[in-house]
């Protein structure tokens, strides 16, 4: 069980470690990447050394954000020595993919899921901000550092992409107040959500192959598109194809499962009401309410008959 420790606790734990490695968690959003990375440039603007590590590649609609060239993708068989170890927005340390073999050091966890597995040595939580990045700014405003336009960029991103860009229920005053604050400081929306929402030419061709998958279930509350081993390509995202199923009237639960090895399948979910982080739990992923995500370890058809079956059920639990 974790040690939960406040954001001044947090800065009180980090003056003590030198040698600090910080991971997002695998199939990286913009929460995880930008929380990591302004982390990171304030960590060594008082002297720390830093890692930034992520078992898995990040998308090319995020190329853009500042340091994202200083990642470092973890081999295997390797140990990387540090003091502590930082995981950032992953609710269950599966998250972190081999990392956690490959660096045994004391983990601090800084999250805002509320279907966090209190898995770390220190968590920091708070399942009221919108974004992990609107954390990392508040932990910013209590360290001896500069703001600079790179950390300001890379947390304004991690918190428009977590809220959708101020569309979704997880939106709030506080978070709009850092991102005006941010913009007042020179980052460019308009900036941000063009290369945030740029679709490369393999996108648009793999999108079609994934909508021509789509399935309804428990009378058209449920839809499903898939992305089968065959088609998975790391260097293409597909963090966008969820929204297609999602925004379809009448659908409550949108389910999207890639598998992204023979037997590994990743699974993430939309919804309009249902806690799908509930379900999430049940596959050792988690999330929020409206938003979770898991990895079976199971071929696409046996991973999405075990969800579905779960899903369908709360579903049907839920019109009674």
């Amino acid at each position: 069980m974790s040690k939960e420790i406040s954001c001044e606790e947090t800065w009180e734990l980090l003056k003590t470690q030198k040698n600090i490695i910080i991971v997002s968690h695998i199939g990286p959003d913009g929460d995880t990447t930008g929380s990591t990375l302004a982390l990171a440039e304030a960590l060594k603007q008082v002297g720390k050394n830093v890692t930034v590590m992520v078992d898995d590649k990040v998308g090319s609609h995020l190329q853009f954000v500042p340091g994202v060239d200083s990642y470092v993708r973890p081999k295997a068989g390797t140990n990387y020595p540090a003091d502590l170890l930082i995981v950032v927005d992953a609710s269950s340390l599966d998250r972190i993919g081999i990392v956690q073999e490959c660096v045994k050091a004391p983990i601090l966890n800084i999250d805002h899921h509320i279907s966090n597995t209190h898995y770390a040595d220190y968590l920091w939580l708070n399942d009221k901000a919108s974004a992990v990045g609107q954390m990392i700014y508040e932990l910013v405003q209590i360290m001896p550092v500069k703001m600079t336009l790179t950390m300001a960029t890379c947390i304004y991103v991690a918190i428009v992409t977590d809220c959708g860009y101020f569309k979704y229920s997880n939106t709030t005053p506080n978070c709009m107040r850092v991102a005006a604050d941010l913009v007042e400081f020179g980052v460019e929306p308009n900036v941000i959500s063009d290369n945030v929402e740029m679709k490369s030419k393999a996108v648009m061709e793999l999108l079609p192959k994934v909508l021509a998958t789509m399935q309804f279930w428990a009378e058209n509350k449920v839809a499903t598109i898939e992305l089968s081993n065959e088609l998975y390509d790391e260097d293409v995202s597909t963090e966008s194809f969820i929204s297609y199923p999602r925004y379809i009237e009448g659908v409550e639960v949108a389910i999207m499962f890639k598998e992204v090895e023979k037997a590994v399948t990743r699974i993430s979910m939309r919804s309009r009401s249902l806690d799908v982080s509930k379900v999430a739990l049940l596959f050792q992923g988690g999330g929020h309410q409206k938003a979770a995500g898991c990895t079976i370890n199971k071929p696409l058809a046996e991973a999405k008959n075990l969800l579905l079956s779960e899903i369908i059920k709360e579903v049907r639990a839920m019109a009674c």
